[in-house]
């Protein structure tokens, strides 16, 4: 098997510009999946979604859960390890001959992640235009959050242009070409479920607080049966759980409380609607969980292990002290303010992007979170 296939599909025809957008993680699916929908109905650039990183499948199914089906999956001759340079080196080379067979007029990714960065620096070594979704500094320490903001920065120097998700980037300007379009990750579609979409909206509004608990392991029940006194505390919290334990007897219990949803499957869909929407996430899935801080949410590992970083916002706790640490994040003074969606970010990210190749007028930016 070559180093990359096509897995699904036919390509889209010809276009005069063509833009590979390459996801390494759920998050960046999450943000580039909706991008490349909206460049298929305008249908004036030609889009091709790269499911790549140290677990490639994982992100080709995330392509397909979320309704969009990849293009390209760059496949593993072998594991390239668990260290940094492993996976870095592992990723360039096949990123590299991605770009030599397909030569695209440029390349779109999200955030500070592996992928992005070696991406950015292939492409860059290319003279391939680099389209930098959410870009910008998050904050003025280059070791916090570790490497991401590192990552960020070194993009910062390689992309030609910049499209930020909210206010003014803080540290190193970002340059000219800077365009505020949303975090594209309110341009999904809606929650499938009715429950999960009205409580998305009212925490949007600002009516109500969330925490989402996604736990499977018969350790955790202790945590389950937490819960409810997180309700009891604050009466405009609101508690989604699902998971193995869902059956259990404290989850019954959770059940029948007001504020309180129990499945025992949430499709990703959903998810990460409600990932981005909590305040915070309690799980046993390690996957999971370092997913969460690319949705903009903290973490808290229920009984797992976990390397601290500096900036790091994921927790790994003992299950008796699971309650505690949730508090503290909930507690934290000023409260993070809501995110915002007008659900029509990936429009914009794609009118920036057809502004860039000279196909349309200056684009439309976001409107700023009081007129959503």
């Amino acid at each position: 098997m070559t180093g990359f296939e096509r897995l699904i599909g036919e390509l889209p025809d010809d276009h005069e510009h063509d833009v590979l957008l390459i996801a390494g993680s759920r998050p960046e699916v999450a943000r580039l999946a909706p991008v490349a929908t909206a460049i298929a109905q305008a249908d004036r650039i030609r889009g091709l979604t790269v499911a790549t990183g140290p677990d490639p499948m994982t992100i080709h199914d995330a392509f397909e859960e979320l309704g969009v089906a990849p293009d390209i999956t760059l496949l593993q001759h072998e594991p390239p390890g668990h260290t940094p340079a492993a996976i870095a080196a592992s990723l360039m080379a096949r990123l590299d001959a991605l770009l030599v067979d397909q030569d695209p007029s440029a390349i779109m990714i999200h955030g500070g992640g592996m992928t992005a960065v070696v991406a950015a620096q292939v492409a860059f070594w290319r003279l391939i235009p680099v389209v930098h979704l959410q870009a910008g500094v998050a904050t003025d320490d280059l070791l916090c959050p570790f490497p991401e903001e590192a990552n960020r920065r070194i993009i910062g120097q390689l992309a030609s242009l910049f499209l930020t998700a909210g206010g003014p980037a803080i540290g190193s300007p970002l340059g000219p070409n800077v365009l505020q379009v949303g975090d594209t990750v309110g341009a999904n579609r809606p929650p499938v479920d009715p429950r999960f979409a009205d409580l998305v909206a009212r925490v949007s509004r600002g009516t109500a607080r969330l925490v989402v608990a996604g736990l499977d392991g018969p350790g955790s029940t202790e945590v389950v049966g937490d819960l409810p006194a997180l309700l009891a505390r604050d009466d405009d919290l609101e508690v989604v759980l699902f998971g193995d334990l869902c059956g259990s007897g404290p989850a019954e219990d959770l059940a029948r409380h007001g504020r309180a949803v129990v499945v025992p499957h949430v499709e990703l869909g959903d998810l990460v609607h409600l990932v981005a929407a909590a305040e915070v996430l309690i799980s046993d899935d390690s996957e999971l969980v370092r997913d969460s801080p690319g949705l903009g949410t903290p973490a808290v590992l229920v009984d797992g292990p976990h390397v601290p970083h500096p900036g790091d916002s994921i927790r790994s706790v003992p299950r008796r002290n699971v309650l505690d640490d949730v508090w503290r994040i909930l507690d934290v003074d000023p409260r993070p303010v809501p995110s915002r969606h007008d659900g029509k970010e990936a429009q914009r990210a794609e009118a920036a992007v057809a502004w860039m190749f000279g196909l349309c007028p200056f684009p439309q930016v976001a409107p700023r979170s009081s007129d959503v």
